[in-house]
Order: C-alpha cells, then structure tokens, then sequence
C-alpha cells in the first residue's frame, strides 16, 4: 500500500513538473512563433516597399519632361552611390540612354549604367549593365545650321532606319562652322565616328571629323555619341 503511495506521488511531483514546463513552454513558443510572424510581415512590408518605388520611379522616367525624366535618373545615379540601384529598372536606363531625343538626359542615363556597371555589387545588375552600354546604338545629335533648316534632317532621315538614333537639336547662339563637323568626344569612339563621315557621304553630307574628346570637360557622355553640325556650306 505505502509503495503504491509513493508511486502515486511520484506520478504527480512529475506531472506538475510537466504542468509547470508547460506554462513555461506555452509563452515561449508564442513569441518564437510571434516573432517570425512579425519578421516575415517586416519582409513583405520591405518587398511593398520596393515594389512601390519601383513603380513610382518608372513613371517618373516615362515622363515626357525631360527635366523630371533628368531628375529620376540622377536619383537612381544617388541609389548606385549607396549599393541601392533597384535592378527592375535596368531596361528602362538603357532604352533612355539608347533613344532618348534630349542629349544631355541620354547622356545621364549612360553614365548611371557605367556606375552601375563599375559599382554595384550585384554582378548581374553590372553584367546587365555592361550589355546595355555595349548594345548602344550610334548616336547623331543634329545640328541645323539655322533655325527651319530642313535639308540636312531630311538628308540623315534613313538613317533612323538602319541602326542610327537621329536627335534633331535646336539651333544653338553661335554661328554655323565655314564647314559641316562630325565632332565625337570621346577617344574610343575615333572608329565609330569614322565609319559614321563614311555613311554621310553616302547621303550627300560631306563632314570633316574633329576630334573633341581633350575638351569635354570630363562631363558623362553618351558612348558612340556625335555631334553634326552643320556648315555655312551644306
């Protein structure tokens, strides 16, 4: 009888421990559970987060205001800066880079996706973005020798059909050259831009190459980017 007894509270002094690791383990095992409810709500609020100013940044840059498209892209220049670049975005900076009308926002975008490339830390964004720079169409920004100048855009029109981004530009303050120039501003574009005096002569626009890559000041410049100016003589 005195065995059964101790064998009885025994079994109790252990179910109480049990009870008692119970009441311990109940709480704890909440807030494990809490906290990785909560992290994984931090996560998808952080993911929201991007996904939003991805979509916000993209319609700032399909703005068709140039400055506000120009801004956008400096942002993004700022996100390469702090190993931020949303990568998403890539397609749209090298499409900008590639065709957009407005030199100095063409040139803008360039110079993000050489950061990007030379910067970030995602080798695949840097990879991306070597392609995209690599890809880059020529460029002729078109300068009419005076203002309703015609002629010399419809002599490169074709050109916009063979491989070639045609800019027309205003007409700038300062007077026409004696002769029509191809200038290029960069010395790694010296081949381009010969074989683009090339293609000009084959439509009747006779240029002489200057060489302007020691005067450029160090501004970003759009690869395989030239400069037509147009001759008193054209």
């Amino acid at each position: 009888m005195g065995e059964a007894r101790d064998v009885w509270g025994k079994a109790e002094v252990l179910i109480g421990a049990v009870a008692a690791l119970g009441s311990i383990a109940i709480p704890v095992a909440l807030f494990v559970v809490g906290n990785g409810l909560s992290e994984r709500q931090q996560e998808a609020s952080a993911k929201q987060l991007e996904a939003d100013r991805v979509e916000r940044m993209l319609g700032h840059l399909a703005s068709d205001k140039p400055d506000e498209k120009k801004l956008a892209v400096r942002v993004l220049e700022f996100f390469v800066s702090e190993d931020q670049f949303p990568a998403e975005l890539l397609p749209a900076v090298v499409e900008i880079a590639s065709s957009d009308t407005h030199e100095d926002v063409a040139d803008t975008a360039s110079e993000v996706l050489q950061k990007v490339a030379a910067q970030t830390h995602d080798k695949q964004a840097a990879s991306a973005a070597e392609k995209g720079l690599a890809a880059l169409p020529p460029r002729v920004n078109l300068h009419p020798a005076e203002a309703g100048d015609k002629s010399a855009a419809a002599a490169v029109d074709d050109l916009n059909h063979s491989g070639v981004v045609v800019a027309p530009q205003a007409a700038g303050g300062a007077p026409a050259p004696a002769t029509t120039e191809l200038r290029y501003f960069r010395k790694e574009d010296a081949a381009s831009a010969q074989q683009m005096i090339g293609r000009l002569a084959a439509r009747g626009i006779r240029a002489q190459l200057r060489d302007l890559s020691q005067t450029s000041g160090g501004r970003a410049i759009r690869p395989r980017s030239f400069d037509l100016v147009m001759g008193q003589n054209n």
